[in-house]
């Protein structure tokens, strides 16, 4: 019946119908096609998936004192995609339109004849002076002066996904500005790292989660007092603390390990300089791992290593093979071939360190060591409001989220077996593979997790036998630690979910290692203005301590006592804050400073526009007060060595607990590794413990 109405029209319309027939199913498979694109963010190859650099070569570029840098690249999975989010979906007025992509961000490096340490390469600034294969892109990653090239990122030219592949990639070495005389007796390296762009967005701060207690929520981003999440939508000055919802409040530091200085009734101001996360940036896919620990300390002369190792213990680069890089012997990267200390006169001859589990993310890094490395890469550390645009992107916020966009995780609170009030189930993961690039993770017992259900590396989603012992021990402890390999669920067919994965397909922000960040509640965390390495680590004082840094997304290890209230159910939680105000560079405990410990990571970002100009807006005026110590109970220690304490005299006169005046307290650096803290201290006797 069909093919006797189809013959008795003209030809012509025979013709339109089968073009728009056509026309209608062309259009379903780019649609499904574009959409499959955009859920390939959130897959992997289920194995590691380093990117490769192979058959380095440098030649004489045409013009003097230029070379060409060229090899090849590849790695095995890659997406590029646009997609659509509705106004409901984001919280805003009008639907949002967006492109994001997985990329290479290479950098090279060289060293010339006699030395030990390689030195950064300087890049030319003009995209047509390098050049890439079909198929690939070249953005430059320009220096902060805007004079030369830090880098380049290599992505994808066209939406699709798969590997990438991309062979005689090549680079304009600009060696006679790096007083290269004679580059054919320099070594070359060519590295890179996986990144991922986050577009130019709104987003939202906090997510309006309310808990019965403040460790849940802690210290969570709100506007103003009124505990709903606040929309960023520029890099303007912002002002914190104050009642308006226009400002940025945080629960009163409620729940947070040391309070923040603004308050409902203090304000500060967030520098327009200070990231925000409205621009556009690049992040890690993955946190630093073994493998780029490893290579960045092979890289690097005698005092160099020393530096990175010699900290808080006796470690060093001369001591025996098989002798950690930092801390005790839990720490897995270990020296392979012993350095030789400088004496008298001579440069001495760096370590060889190695790892046996390259793919395993970096733990024992302080936040010297992140701003030393972020230097060296051309790139800087994450800011905590990145971070939540990082892991939520420009959705309206669920209330108590984790990176993947739901409040459910796989696994259930744990707490040591000793614990009479431990959950003894034997649901969960079991390792596989265990060091190797296929290391795995498989679920055991018939309870999977569902679609809301997310997964992420922690304790509490580890099988456990009858005893409530965990198949895998110590995942996330600080000296004893074995986290998994960076990226483990993510599979060639998982979705955001299943992946643990940020919207834009960041792994790991939830659980794995805490993520190291710059925050907003110290004015030197306020301070930060964003910049970037340029192959050469300058940073002195405090902040090379780590003042003015956090820690977000954490994982940690479980604890159930009063003092240490807090989950890691709860930690890894996008909004939550409970270490976010580090403000102490003498603090030495695990969840601190200047302690290396294995629970602990860090990943890089890059803001995609170098010289990106801040729209004016109006003059912020804050209502500061004056910094207070943090307040500690009596004989409670903070980790940074001696405390003093109220000393109470017991006599029936004496008031306990009296009022104890500290004021008029100033910090002056002394040498760069010291500072002296003057203030005055009215109404108690001292006594040093």
């Amino acid at each position: 019946m069909t093919s006797s109405r189809l013959l008795d029209r003209s030809p012509c319309a025979c013709v339109r119908e089968v073009v728009v027939a056509c026309g209608l199913l062309l259009t379903a498979a780019s649609s499904t096609l574009a959409n499959d694109h955009a859920q390939a963010r959130f897959r992997g190859t289920g194995k590691a998936d380093p990117i490769r650099i192979e058959n380095v070569r440098r030649a004489d570029a045409p013009l003097a004192g230029q070379s060409s840098v060229t090899f090849d690249l590849a790695w095995n999975h890659s997406w590029r995609a646009t997609w659509t989010e509705s106004a409901k979906r984001t919280g805003g007025k009008t639907p949002l339109e967006f492109e994001s992509w997985d990329a290479a961000w290479v950098f090279v490096k060289f060293r010339k004849p006699g030395t030990h340490g390689w030195t950064n390469a300087t890049l030319s600034a003009e995209a047509s002076d390098h050049s890439v294969p079909r198929g690939a892109t070249l953005d430059v990653g320009m220096t902060d002066d805007e004079k030369s090239a830090a880098g380049v990122f290599v992505y994808r030219a066209a939406s699709g996904s798969g590997a990438n592949d991309f062979k005689g990639v090549k680079l304009n070495w600009k060696h006679a500005a790096d007083g290269v005389e004679v580059p054919a007796d320099v070594e070359v390296r060519v590295l890179s790292v996986q990144m991922v762009y986050v577009p130019q967005s709104p987003f939202w701060l906090g997510d309006g989660f309310s808990a019965t207690y403040p460790n849940e929520y802690a210290g969570q981003f709100e506007a103003g007092m009124s505990g709903k999440p606040l929309r960023i939508e520029s890099e303007n000055a912002l002002l914190l603390g104050g009642e308006d919802n226009k400002n940025l409040g945080s629960h009163e530091s409620h729940g947070m390990r040391q309070p923040e200085d603004f308050t409902s009734d203090a304000t500060q101001i967030l520098p327009a300089e200070f990231p925000k996360g409205y621009e556009a940036f690049y992040c890690m896919r993955n946190e630093i791992t073994e493998a780029h620990w490893v290579e960045y300390l092979n890289m690097q002369s005698y005092p160099g290593q020393k530096a990175c190792v010699d900290r808080v213990s006796t470690n060093g680069p001369h001591l025996p093979p098989g002798t950690p890089a930092v801390g005790k012997g839990g720490w897995p990267i270990k020296v392979k071939v012993s350095g030789v200390a400088p004496a008298d006169g001579r440069p001495g001859k760096p370590a060889v360190y190695e790892t046996g589990r390259p793919f395993l993310p970096c733990g024992g890094l302080i936040m010297s060591d992140c701003l030393a490395y972020s230097a060296w890469t051309g790139l800087r550390p994450m800011t905590e409001l990145e971070y939540e645009k990082a892991c939520r992107g420009p959705l309206t916020p669920v209330p108590g989220e984790y990176a993947w966009g739901t409040a459910k995780i796989s696994g259930k609170t744990y707490h040591r077996p000793t614990d009479r009030n431990a959950d003894v189930s034997q649901e969960g993961y079991v390792l596989r593979d265990a060091g190797t690039a296929n290391e795995r993770l498989e679920w055991k017992g018939e309870l999977k997790p569902d679609a809301e259900t997310g997964n992420a590396v922690w304790q509490g989603a580890m099988h456990r036998d009858a005893q409530g012992r965990v198949d895998i021990v110590n995942i996330g402890h600080r000296y004893s630690g074995r986290n998994l390999r960076v990226g483990i669920f993510a599979t060639p067919t998982s979705d955001r979910v299943a992946a643990g994965a940020s919207y834009w397909g960041i792994l790991d922000l939830s659980g794995n290692m805490w993520e190291r960040v710059m925050v907003v509640g110290s004015h030197h965390g306020r301070e930060f203005a964003g910049k970037h390495g340029a192959g050469i680590f300058r940073v002195d004082g405090p902040r090379l301590w780590g003042t003015g840094s956090g820690l977000r997304g954490g994982i940690g290890w479980p604890v159930n006592t009063a003092r240490h209230a807090i989950q890691p159910i709860d930690a890894m939680r996008v909004s939550n804050r409970r270490y976010s105000s580090l403000i102490s560079p003498y603090n030495r405990g695990w969840h601190m400073n200047r302690e290396p410990n294995l629970c602990t990571g860090f990943r890089c970002v890059r803001t995609a526009t170098i010289g990106t100009a801040v729209a004016d807006a109006p003059a912020l005026v804050a209502v500061p007060r004056p910094m207070e110590p943090p307040v500690l109970g009596p004989g409670r220690f903070d980790g940074g060595g001696r405390v003093l304490h109220p000393h109470l005299n017991q006599s029936a006169s004496s008031k306990v607990g009296r009022e104890v005046n500290i004021d008029r307290v100033s910090v002056a650096n002394r040498d760069g590794k010291k500072a002296t803290i003057t203030f005055d201290l009215t109404n108690c006797e001292l006594l040093f413990v």
